[in-house]
């Protein structure tokens, strides 16, 4: 299914779609499009012309006018967006700020953050809104450098405060990428 959107995505592609219609019209009707509609316009169908049909038309309308608002791509992009927005403020709200005082604390925000990190991975796996470099850009930090967070407890806690404050960075790339893009 995904070669097949790629395959309806070219310019060229289009336009040679469009032809081969045309073409496929012509063929099974004998005449182009254009003389089509001139032939239905001279004899309109009965049905045509009930205002019940016209009712129909009209409300057909509004639904499609509805679902286009309502699916549209822009704002489920948005949505997504969002949603990575909310996640990482909850982490600043309650990873950073969480206060820890001994190695349970460290083992319990461990855990936390880890569960936050499968949680954003999980909605950049979203390749409608959301690259593979994306997901891999927040996955995979690489050399960590140190965020020398005054509220560290251990050593080790502060090697997780210092993956969080570049989670931190690479999650408002992402977003901010997304932001940017224009499909």
């Amino acid at each position: 299914m995904k070669s097949f959107w790629m395959w309806i995505g070219g310019a060229i592609t289009r336009t040679a779609g469009a032809g081969i219609v045309v073409g496929l019209f012509i063929v099974i009707y004998g005449a182009a499009p254009g003389q089509a509609v001139v032939d239905l316009l001279r004899v309109l169908p009965s049905w045509v012309t009930d205002p019940w049909f016209k009712f129909t038309l009209v409300v057909i309308g509004l639904v499609l006018i509805g679902a286009s608002l309502h699916f549209n791509v822009w704002s489920l992009r948005q949505s997504a967006i969002d949603a990575l927005a909310e996640d990482l403020s909850w982490a600043i709200h309650n990873l950073l700020n969480k206060p820890v005082s001994n190695e349970d604390d460290v083992a319990s925000w461990e855990t936390e953050f880890r569960t936050w990190c499968d949680k954003v991975s999980k909605k950049l796996e979203r390749r409608a809104f959301f690259t593979r470099a994306d997901q891999l850009h927040f996955d995979r930090l690489g050399f960590v450098p140190p965020a020398n967070f005054g509220g560290s407890y251990n050593q080790k806690h502060e090697w997780l405060v210092s993956q969080l404050k570049l989670k931190f960075e690479r999650l408002r790339d992402v977003i901010n990428w997304t932001q940017l893009r224009k499909r």
